[in-house]
């Protein structure tokens, strides 16, 4: 303030504003008042296209001014009420400018002073401001067409958005006030804003018109896990509330608040065709939101209930009208089973539209591309241990790996999911890989002529006993490589060689793992996918998903399938569960074709925790036996 004097002089003339109101000085707090008004309007001229924010000091004096209006209770110096406490100096006269938070916490600090005196005059000078100010300065901005394009845009769509925030950000503002009215009691001043209006018919600017707009807001500020609301204990503080507790209080007098206009929509004489104050607001849009609605009905009930048995609430309100008899009278619905139907009314939608929910296109691409990238991968970590040596069927040995089919609610295929699984499209490709991968390690357990069980340290040491050379290659599943170079220091190791000799690793299974077998590269499996029966492709509607595999896949919308396919899975879920849900499927035949009377050396890293029995001494392991050859 030093190095700025307009702030110095506007501090010397808020403490004369001040004094004048304190002696009652009318005349000279009016002189000033029309100062302040003029500094307050150029701030805002100087604020163009962005919100409006005032130096510290200009906030300052609005809320001292307040205090010392409540404070004095004299109602003579009613223009500077009205400019203060009014929030005219804040927010102007029929002026389009743009409210900052920083205004907006002001403005709450306020009226935190008017509940404080008890001085509902100044709350009703804030309705009275805000009220002209959403009808005039917070106009909707309707959407403008470029016509010059053949796809008709809107041209204006930047702007048409940010009002719908303001409006929605400002009516917000007095929702939360109306909470803090309802949570101090103030029946009376309720009712005194409930009958506001400055138009004949009436228009309630800052109250709601229809269900709808009471139900969404509500819903809204329910929800747990709307971070907007998350901390809303800071941004409308209420008197006596704090700590851990604080938010869930705040929240729950917002919602009371919620479920008084909701009794006043009984009240709304509709005089346009329009207004339609008690029909049921509209089903929402997304499985969601339709089940965060139904979530929220139980305790907005209760809300109600308690208001219908709250005779000063109900009669200063002029909402003592409401009963059964009435409502039976008038043909309308009574409130608590106004919600009872309302609630059935979407258990309804949510249960038809999650049989009816279309799978997303997008979607399924998703799982195809998915599985496409996992399984070719997968093939790929294998191609270093595939023989390309053709082996004769008639000295071989086969085992095959088949693909894997799965239940999944079809929430998660839907375009707006009720919950966002973030792997529902590579779950299944993972179950998929992980059994080709695990399958591999029980033939290589299968083909084992010989196995020893040592103990770490002598693991490696084992192969150079085994006496092989580079002709051999180890193949370890589940071994923990890093215990073995960096713990235990093994010379010339390393994760791809052991003198020379070449690693391949893959992740270890229930079966095998903490296992390394040696072989001979002309030894290794030949790894291929083999094509599928075209009844299975017919059955399953599969689709062929890779270019250079036999890999197939379809989602199933199971309320949309074959007879067949339906019955195959009734056995696991109700019909109503099952027309719920996709059939995901990952064909795939993977073929492990080995030959027949080969050597093949397990070392298993022996443990004292998991296995049972006696290690084998190192000098148990031999030399492999060269002079019998391979077949």
């Amino acid at each position: 303030m030093k190095d700025n004097p307009d702030l110095k002089y506007f501090s010397v003339l808020s403490d004369l504003l001040l004094k004048s109101i304190r002696n009652q000085q009318t005349n000279v707090s009016k002189t000033l008042s029309d100062f302040f008004y003029g500094a307050f309007r150029q701030v805002r001229e100087q604020s163009k296209n962005k919100p409006v924010v005032y130096p510290v000091i200009y906030y300052e004096v609005v809320y001292k001014a307040i205090e010392e209006l409540a404070i004095l209770k004299e109602k003579r110096n009613y223009l500077l009420e009205h400019r203060t406490a009014g929030e005219i100096w804040l927010l102007g006269e029929l002026q389009d400018s743009e409210i900052s938070e920083e205004t907006y916490s002001w403005m709450w600090r306020n009226l935190l002073l008017a509940i404080r005196y008890k001085q509902d005059d100044l709350i009703m000078n804030h309705w009275e401001t805000c009220h002209q100010y959403y009808n005039y300065s917070l106009q909707y901005i309707h959407e403008e067409y470029d016509y010059t394009s053949g796809n008709f845009q809107v041209s204006n769509k930047e702007i048409v958005e940010k009002r719908i925030n303001e409006r929605l950000r400002f009516i917000e503002f007095h929702y939360a006030l109306g909470g803090l009215l309802t949570y101090k009691e103030r029946y009376a001043c309720l009712k005194r804003i409930f009958n506001y209006t400055q138009s004949e018919p009436p228009k309630y600017e800052l109250l709601p018109e229809s269900m709808y707009e009471i139900f969404k807001f509500y819903a809204d500020i329910r929800d747990p896990y709307e971070r907007k609301y998350s901390w809303i204990s800071y941004k409308y503080p209420f008197p006596e509330t704090s700590g851990i507790r604080a938010d869930s209080v705040t929240k729950k007098w917002i919602m009371s608040y919620m479920a008084i206009l909701f009794l006043r929509q009984y009240t709304i004489y509709p005089y346009l065709i329009t207004m339609k104050p008690l029909d049921f607001p509209p089903v929402p849009n997304t499985q969601s939101e339709i089940k965060q609605w139904i979530e929220g009905l139980d305790f907005f009930k209760k809300l109600v209930a308690d208001h219908l048995q709250n005779s000063l609430l109900l009669k200063t309100l002029n909402l003592d009208f409401i009963t059964k008899d009435w409502c039976a009278e008038n043909k309308k619905i009574y409130p608590t089973d106004f919600i009872d139907e309302f609630k059935e009314i979407l258990e309804n939608a949510y249960n038809i539209n999650a049989l009816n929910l279309p799978v997303a296109e997008e979607k399924v691409a998703l799982f195809e591309n998915s599985t496409t990238r996992i399984i070719e991968e997968t093939f790929e970590k294998l191609q270093p241990i595939n023989n390309k040596a053709a082996i004769q069927d008639d000295n071989s040995d086969k085992w095959y790996v088949s693909g894997q089919r799965m239940l999944q609610d079809k929430d998660a295929f839907s375009v707006n999911p009720e919950v966002q699984d973030i792997d529902f499209d590579s779950f299944l490709a993972t179950i998929v890989s992980r059994s080709i991968i695990d399958g591999l390690g029980e033939t290589f357990l299968r083909k084992t002529s010989q196995s020893y069980l040592l103990k770490p340290d002598e693991l490696f040491k084992a192969i150079d006993n085994l006496a092989v050379d580079e002709n051999y290659l180890i193949v370890t599943f589940g071994l923990n490589f890093d215990y073995f170079i960096n713990h235990l220091k093994i010379n010339d190791l390393s994760t791809t060689e052991y003198k020379k000799i070449q690693i391949h690793s893959f992740n270890g299974s229930h079966l095998v793992r903490q296992s390394l077998f040696v072989l001979r590269k002309s030894d290794l499996p030949s790894i291929s996918t083999k094509p599928i029966d075209e009844t299975i492709i017919t059955k399953y509607s599969l689709k062929k998903i890779s270019q250079s595999l036999n890999l197939f896949s379809s989602v199933i919308d199971m309320n949309n399938t074959s007879d067949d396919v339906f019955i195959e899975y009734k056995e696991h879920k109700s019909d109503d569960e099952l027309r719920k849900s996709v059939l995901l499927s990952i064909i795939i035949s993977t073929e492990l074709k080995w030959k027949k009377n080969i050597k093949v050396i397990e070392l298993r890293q022996f443990s004292e925790y998991r296995q049972k029995g006696i290690a084998n001494k190192l000098d148990d392991v031999k030399p492999i036996d060269d002079e019998k050859p391979s077949s």
